[in-house]
């Protein structure tokens, strides 16, 4: 019994503590993707590649209109 009441104290603490974190944390919340594809951070391994597709064909479908 003493063992749970221990165990759900922690809890307790470790969310006071994430909740104290939580308000005094000035961290940037958004997350901002790269405006184009060479500026892409993983364009070495291709992984960017599906990516740059999709925007290159809504390029392409907004030039048509």
């Amino acid at each position: 019994m003493e063992f749970a009441i221990v165990c759900i104290g922690m809890i307790v603490v470790l969310g006071v503590i994430a909740a104290i974190a939580n308000r005094f944390d000035k961290g940037k919340a958004t997350i901002e993707k790269p405006h184009d594809c060479a500026s892409c951070s993983a364009v070495a391994d291709g992984s960017c590649k599906i990516g740059c597709l999709i925007e290159e064909k809504k390029r392409e479908k907004g030039n048509k209109n």
